[in-house]
């Protein structure tokens, strides 16, 4: 009797299935291997933490100088005449990607009307306000912005890229070094203040930027 040439059928349909099981296991591990790429997305919480830049003791309480829901603080500006007599923010609205969208919203003013010259201070291009620093006494004497951008904020809390805006200094300053940072991974989205005549004394607000993918 003759022996046929060709394969049984089992043999056939067992070397399928062990074939097709080794691309599934070969397709699984490059999925591991292979970096995992995904959006992220930024929200920013409603949430406003107070951080204390300095100043003196009087004055009373004055109304907030607030970014819109949805907007972070690029910029600042102060009304001065012998002393700080008002600040308020410019405000940009923040994509999902952390970018910035080109609309710019004054807040109201901070402080005591008064002054006669107008001071600004402005981040650069894509980066926004987390902080001030200058000097402060029995008021507030001195003030720069602290900058960075939203994503380095997000992503390196604790080592942001910085850069500062131009000072706005009053005449005849004096008082001592003083700082107000927004905590890691938060940015500056409005000012608060004790004024009288002036501004007395100056806090931050600050609102947590979230990630979500």
């Amino acid at each position: 009797m003759k022996t046929s040439g060709t394969a049984h059928p089992r043999t056939n349909w067992k070397t399928s299935a062990a074939l097709v099981l080794a691309i599934l296991v070969l397709l699984a591990l490059a999925a591991l291997a292979a970096p995992q790429y995904r959006s992220v997305i930024y929200i920013l919480s409603g949430e406003r933490t107070p951080r204390d830049f300095g100043g003196g003791s009087g004055g009373r309480p004055s109304r907030d100088a607030q970014c819109d829901t949805g907007f972070v603080a690029v910029g600042f500006h102060v009304q001065t005449g012998e002393f700080y007599n008002e600040a308020w923010l410019d405000c940009a609205p923040m994509r999902s990607d952390g970018s910035l969208g080109e609309e710019r919203r004054l807040t109201g003013r901070t402080g005591s009307r008064g002054g006669n010259e107008t001071h600004d201070a402005r981040c650069s291009s894509g980066r926004v306000l987390r902080g001030l620093r200058g000097r402060t006494g029995a008021s507030i004497d001195e003030a720069a912005g602290i900058c960075s951008p939203i994503q380095d904020i997000a992503e390196r809390p604790n080592n942001a890229s910085t850069e500062m805006t131009e000072p706005v200094t009053r005449p005849r300053p004096g008082g001592r070094p003083a700082e107000a940072l927004c905590p890691p991974g938060a940015v500056l989205t409005g000012f608060r203040s004790m004024s009288g005549e002036n501004i007395d004394h100056l806090w931050i607000l600050c609102s947590e930027l979230q990630r979500s993918y």
